[in-house]
Formats: C-alpha cells, sequence, structure tokens
C-alpha cells in the first residue's frame, strides 16, 4: 500500500470511532432533542376539556320573575309555590296546584299525646302533612323538591344544597333563580319541634319558609316570596345567609 492510499484509510477509520460526522453543506443542524417532563398520573378526567375560566360575577342583577302567591289554596305550600315560579321563568307552563298534586308525600299520619306531636312524616322524604291548611301540615325539603323539579327540567336540573352562598348568586348571576330554604321572617329558626319517624328522632323548625332568590347587589339580597306575595322582597345578605344555613343549606336550581 503506498503512502496516500494508507493516509485516507487511516482517515476513514478515526471519522467512524468519532461516530458522527459534521453536516453537509446546505443541511440543517438537528435542534437538540428536549427531554420531557415523567407523564403524570393518569387522571379520571383524562380526554375532558379544562373548564374555562369563568368570569367575574356582575356586581348586581335582578331577575323579572313574576310572582305567584301560595294563598288562599296552599296555607303550606311555599316550596311547590316558589318551584312554579322557578318553572315558569324557564319556560315550563305548570302551575302550583299541579305541582302541589305530583310532589312527592310522606303519608305518615300525625299523632299528637297532649298536644305534643309524637309521630309524622319526615320532609326529606315527601311532604309532611296538609299542604292546604285545612289539617296540620309541615313541609317538604329538597331532595323531593329536586325530583319534582326533574320531571320538567331533566338533565338540567341542579341541586346547590350544601355548596357555598356564592354560589346561590352565581346561579342568579347566570340568570337562574333559585328556590332556597330559609325562615318566614329571615332570621335563625325558633319553633322546634320534635317527633319520632319510624322510630328516628325528627327535628324541624315550624318557622321553615321557602322563597325563590331572584337578585343581588353588593349590600342586599331580592327574594320573590310567596306567603306575603312581596316581589323582589330585600333582605340583607348576612340575614338571609344565616337563616339559609340554618336550614341546612338548601338550594335547587337549573343550568
Amino acid at each position: 500500500m503506498n503512502q496516500r492510499i494508507r493516509l485516507i484509510v487511516i482517515a476513514a477509520a478515526l471519522a467512524f470511532a468519532a461516530g458522527c460526522t459534521a453536516p453537509q453543506a446546505g443541511e440543517r443542524t438537528p435542534p437538540p432533542r428536549v427531554q420531557s417532563a415523567p407523564a403524570p398520573e393518569q387522571s379520571p378526567y383524562a380526554g375532558a376539556s379544562p373548564a374555562a375560566p369563568q368570569p367575574p360575577r356582575p356586581s348586581n342583577m335582578i331577575l323579572d320573575v313574576p310572582i305567584i302567591s301560595q294563598k288562599p289554596e296552599l296555607k303550606n305550600g311555599c316550596e311547590v309555590t316558589s318551584l312554579a315560579m322557578l318553572l315558569r321563568y324557564a319556560g315550563r307552563d305548570v302551575d302550583k296546584l299541579t305541582l302541589a298534586r305530583q310532589v312527592k308525600k310522606d303519608p305518615e299520619p300525625l299523632v299528637q299525646k297532649n298536644g305534643d306531636i309524637k309521630e309524622w312524616g319526615d320532609p326529606n322524604k315527601g311532604f309532611v302533612g296538609d299542604m292546604t291548611g285545612k289539617r296540620k301540615g309541615f313541609a317538604v325539603y329538597n331532595k323531593p323538591l329536586e325530583e319534582l323539579l326533574r320531571r320538567y327540567m331533566g338533565e338540567r336540573t341542579v341541586n346547590l344544597t350544601g355548596r357555598t352562598y356564592q354560589a346561590l348568586l352565581d346561579s342568579v348571576a347566570a340568570r337562574r333563580p333559585v328556590v332556597i330554604w330559609t325562615t318566614g321572617d329571615f332570621t335563625l329558626p325558633t319553633e322546634w319541634e320534635r317527633w319520632h319517624k319510624d322510630g328516628r328522632p325528627i327535628a324541624a323548625p315550624f318557622d321553615e319558609h321557602v322563597v325563590l332568590l331572584v337578585g343581588y347587589d353588593q349590600r342586599y339580597a331580592y327574594v320573590n316570596d310567596p306567603l306575603s306575595g312581596d316581589k323582589q322582597r330585600r333582605v340583607s345578605h348576612q340575614a338571609l345567609k344565616r337563616s339559609w344555613e340554618a336550614l341546612g343549606r338548601q338550594a335547587i336550581t337549573y343550568r
């Protein structure tokens, strides 16, 4: 092998040992590969679009919801009357008397001794007593009323029970009035009664009341009150929030 061939062979061997070659003229050097972070643990919501950021809640909102009075037919029917207002606003043609017939009832008879209630129904199961006032009646709580709302609104039904007071205002800001449980004068309940249902104790405030939350501003909430017949009745946020919380933060609406 002459000297020139020997030099070519040595150069080729050195290039192979280096493991790379310089780019040819006109080629772009590829960018360095960036190592990605380890993949997070699979979420049960994988594939779902992230929730869009919510716009700021307007400082005030009052919805023009027509008032419906529970009187004279439904002395104890504030729940279904408030629901009738909500459904009318949502475009459902249904009246309070129809809802009064349709809402679930707890038929447990009233048992009294020396004027004290000993046994009666459970408002978590259905309306307790007589809604018309011809006989003693009490109330119904959020779950049976949610079932009735679902009959008309289907999957649009929303139970806000247990949520924050701000969640109620957010619903109104989205133009969705809210049925809420409070007291007749928006103070803490004082007229407690206790009885048994199937051996279980029931404690219930007889000053319980239900209204439709239709508005708010910086200082006040506004409710349609089916008992007084007041449309957009003004109540301080503090009073409404405290009485609503005392009644178990019960609330239903739709989306």
